[in-house]
């Protein structure tokens, strides 16, 4: 029916009006910002779940960011170490310039000043590189943090060694007393991986051919890859002193072949001693030489024992008692730590119950200085006592006692030097002392096993003498060449695991960049508005307006037709 008080119709055009503008209007705000989601009002829980998602992608953000400033930190430690090893590259060539007979003592020196100088500026690569004020190569940066996750503790953890020469290096050197005995020896390598026992091969110590200290080294070194433990040997008598004129036995027999009466001068000065040696040293394996002090220097080639029978002569300077001589054994170990062994025969190389085995663990820092007593009788130099026994010889033991100056009683016992180095062995007659380092005795001796009567002295050592620096000398040369060998697999050793945690970071960093991203497509598939719909949605709010204002004054034009009903 027609009514004036209540135009319902346009009451209803208004209301659709007002709900197209409100329509509209949302439909500009969202056209306007590109969000689909302006306020709380236009999806609360879709607004909830996307500001979880952007928190998310943005802590991940700053989760990629931290992984890229560990990646920095740990390139710019890589690249200083890979400067560091090329230097210790540097520093095993000119050790091993320094390996050979043919460089003079000058010579030698100059190498070890270069060696110094590299290594004081390895020493300086160690302590000088840093990363934002934080030391990378000094030993301090253990165990850092980098959060690389949107939650916490999800963190990845590195730790960078230090490098400084006091730090790498570090080589086990051990090396057994001289052998006088021959028989079979079995050696086995205890715990050589942590676990594990390696036993080797029987081997004979004797004068042949084919055995010895040589053929024991080939054994060990044949799988050194596996044990981590190299050999070496020294099979050498040298005299106890300058050669005098003299003349050996008809007799005269090195490892079973005869060499007869050879009558020599001074010094040897016609070469008639040394010339007859040398005359069958393919056959003995046996090269006889004089050293710098003029003394005899028997040495074997290949490792085989030294047996002497008949009579040198007492002008030769080697005593009896080195009639015998099946050398010395030296193990290296590149990580530092004590070579356990046990077996069979051990008092045939050197390294029974009752022998002194020298143990000495050196760092590249410590190969430049001067190689002291212990560590080269450890390293395996040629050494007068090296843990053998020195033998005083008086009349009787009785006759010791009662000597004067000799301070003994029949019966008693008594320490001698620097505590438990020292030891005592009564054998019928003579006094026997066993020492590794034998500097604190204070009284002179020939050699290893050699009897002779001693009073005490104040200077003279039967130790092995403190080496010069490095690679002043061939066996330090041979030493600095394991030493600078150990520090090279360190430094690779902690670049290995610097890789490794790189390696780990970008796959991390690889991982939470497409995790953000996807993250980020959820979030606006959520909060983002759609331009195409929303373009569509606008258009049609926008007609409607147009029609609902049209609309509205229509209804009112309706009330008009009342008034025709009153004319």
């Amino acid at each position: 029916g027609f009514r004036i008080n209540t135009n319902v119709a346009s009451l209803n055009a208004q209301n659709n009006a007002n709900l197209n503008s409100r329509a509209l209007d949302s439909s500009l705000s969202r056209l306007s910002s590109g969000l689909r989601i302006n306020s709380a009002a236009d999806d609360a829980s879709g607004m909830a779940i996307a500001d979880s998602l952007r928190s998310q992608a943005n802590t991940l953000g700053q989760a990629i960011n931290n992984g890229n400033d560990a990646l920095g930190i740990l390139q710019t430690a890589d690249k200083a170490m890979d400067e560091q090893l090329k230097i210790l590259d540097t520093i095993k060539v000119k050790a091993t310039q320094a390996a050979q007979d043919g460089q003079s003592t000058k010579t030698r020196n100059m190498l070890q000043a270069d060696i110094n100088r590299l290594m004081e500026e390895l020493d300086n690569i160690a302590n000088t590189t840093a990363f934002n004020g934080k030391q990378l190569l000094s030993g301090g940066f253990t165990n850092q943090s980098f959060q690389i996750g949107a939650q916490s503790n999800q963190t990845i953890q590195a730790s960078i060694g230090a490098t400084q020469s006091s730090k790498i290096g570090v080589t086990r050197f051990e090396t057994g007393s001289m052998s006088h005995s021959s028989g079979v020896a079995q050696l086995t390598i205890k715990n050589y991986n942590g676990i594990d026992d390696f036993k080797f091969q029987p081997v004979v110590i004797s004068s042949s051919v084919g055995t010895g200290m040589g053929a024991l080294a080939e054994e060990i070194n044949r799988v050194a890859d596996v044990t981590g433990v190299r050999a070496n040997f020294l099979v050498q008598t040298t005299g106890a002193g300058s050669i005098k004129a003299d003349k050996t036995s008809q007799d005269f027999t090195i490892n079973g072949v005869k060499i007869g009466e050879v009558e020599y001068k001074d010094g040897d000065e016609n070469g008639a001693l040394i010339s007859a040696i040398n005359s069958v040293k393919d056959t003995t394996g046996v090269e006889a030489s004089k050293d710098a002090n003029g003394r005899l220097v028997l040495n074997s080639r290949d490792g085989r024992g030294i047996e002497i029978t008949g009579n040198m002569g007492v002008g030769s300077g080697v005593l009896k008692d080195d009639y015998k001589n099946f050398g010395r054994l030296s193990l290296v170990k590149n990580d530092g730590k004590d070579i356990l062994i046990s077996g069979s025969g051990l008092s045939f190389i050197g390294m029974g119950a009752g022998d002194m085995i020298s143990q000495a663990s050196v760092s590249l820092r410590e190969s430049k200085g001067n190689i002291d007593t212990h560590v080269a009788d450890a390293m395996g130099f040629n050494a007068y006592k090296g843990g053998g026994k020195m033998v005083i010889t008086f009349s009787s033991i009785e006759a010791f006692m009662s000597s004067n100056g000799s301070g003994m009683s029949a019966g008693s016992g008594f320490s001698i030097g620097s505590g438990k180095e020292m030891s005592k062995i009564y054998n019928s007659g003579n006094l026997a002392l066993v020492t590794v380092f034998s500097n604190a005795f204070g009284f002179s001796a020939k050699n290893d096993g050699s009897s002779q009567f001693a009073a005490f002295a104040g200077t003279a050592s039967i130790a092995a003498k403190d080496q010069q620096a490095g690679v002043t000398t061939l066996k330090g040369a041979m030493a600095v060449m394991d030493i600078a060998e150990t520090a090279i697999t360190n430094l690779d050793q902690i670049r290995a695991d610097l890789g490794a945690v790189q390696n780990q970071i970008t796959r991390t960093l690889n991982n939470i960049s497409v995790t953000q991203v996807n993250i980020k497509s959820a979030e606006s598939n959520i909060r983002d508005v759609d331009f195409a719909a929303e373009s569509a949605n606008f258009a049609k709010f926008n007609i409607l307006a147009q029609s609902g204002s049209y609309a509205m004054s229509q209804a009112n034009a309706v009330q008009q037709n009342v008034m025709r009903l009153l004319q």
